[in-house]
């Protein structure tokens, strides 16, 4: 990996449209940084496309024991029916390596239990995929213990998921000053602005900027599970709007035996998420989404990983290049009306 702290002028050429976009700084931060991608399936393979092809420093796939399917060929484009049968990670390793060799990539088949039962600092972000409930709260009582951000997204047929914990995070933003002038102090609940500056564009005063400095905390996936409220977060309007999706993943979440059971004990714990979450079951829990979410249990749609692997991978650029707020702290992906709202736990 080229460990200079400036982009020599080949990948200044090679990077420039990624420049113009974010600028130099940003990429040069992006180039020196160092990301672990856990499970290379779906929503891992469109994550990884658009990593490597940002000009990331280093980028390492741990993928353990996972032997590639026929049905993985319609929602992973690395694989083809050659590799029926072959080992994932080494199935899909040439593929990626051709999509930049500028990239230093690293391929481990160590099991997810080596991973966490070690110190590390060598990452700058974590990114998980395919994990059960108690991988990923181990996981990211892990990445906390080493200060490393975490992503960890899943999808269930038209319907997916991201968790953000960047743990504490502080972004920097330009924007035009609107009418609803931005102050100093709390935001929200865990956003507050630290720092800001007014300018006015020299060359046309009439445009004045704010160059503001965020700081965002995070909450941990278990106490997400076991505390996300609603309560005081949305008006009365937009709690009517809430998808079903939200509580169906959240109960999907907590345990994924509770869609195994018939469609009325999982509806029953999607109530009890429902009653936690403080919104109404009688509002927001349609038959046909409960009906939906059970029947493509385990089923993976390329353009829904497509859509969150590309949220994803945009936030980790985001925030290793130091731009723009990041995303804080679940979002989901409702692929029938085709939202994706934010909620902030």
């Amino acid at each position: 990996m080229n460990t200079s702290t400036e982009l020599g002028e080949d990948e200044i050429a090679l990077y420039d449209r990624q420049i113009r976009l974010w600028g130099l700084e940003a990429q040069t931060n992006i180039r020196s940084a160092r990301v672990l991608l856990i499970n290379i399936g779906s929503i891992g393979t469109e994550i990884t496309k658009n990593i490597v092809l940002s000009g990331v420093g280093h980028f390492s796939i741990l993928d353990n024991n996972h032997i590639v399917t026929e049905e993985d060929l319609g929602s992973q484009f690395f694989l083809s029916k050659e590799d029926v049968g072959k080992c994932r990670i080494d199935a899909v390793k040439e593929r990626i390596i051709d999509l930049n060799p500028r990239v230093e990539l690293g391929f481990e088949t160590d099991s997810f239990d080596k991973l966490v039962s070690q110190k590390c600092e060598k990452y700058d972000i974590v990114i998980a995929t395919e994990l059960t409930r108690n991988q990923t709260i181990q996981l990211n009582k892990w990445t906390r213990l080493n200060n490393i951000p975490l992503y960890t997204a899943g999808s269930n047929g038209l319907f997916g998921y991201i968790f953000v914990d960047l743990i504490q995070f502080e972004a920097k933003d330009k924007k035009l000053q609107s009418i609803r002038v931005s102050k100093l102090g709390v935001v929200s609940p865990n956003k507050e602005i630290i720092h800001l500056e007014v300018t006015k564009d020299p060359e046309d005063e009439k445009k004045v900027y704010e160059n503001i400095v965020t700081k965002n905390k995070y909450i941990p996936f278990d106490q997400l599970l076991s505390t996300a409220c609603l309560e005081g977060k949305l008006t009365r309007r937009q709690l009517k709007r809430v998808s079903s999706i939200l509580p169906l993943t959240i109960t999907h979440l907590k345990d994924t035996n509770f869609i195994k059971s018939n469609e009325t004990g999982f509806r029953n714990e999607v109530i009890k998420t429902c009653e936690q979450l403080r919104i109404d079951p009688a509002l927001i829990l349609k038959l046909e989404y409960v009906q939906q979410f059970i029947a493509q249990n385990n089923v993976e749609f390329a353009p829904v990983a497509a859509i969150l692997g590309g949220a994803v991978a945009q936030d980790v650029i985001n925030i290793l290049g130091k731009r723009q707020q990041p995303l804080n702290n679940f979002i989901i992906f409702d692929g029938i009306t085709l939202d994706m709202p934010i909620f902030e736990f």
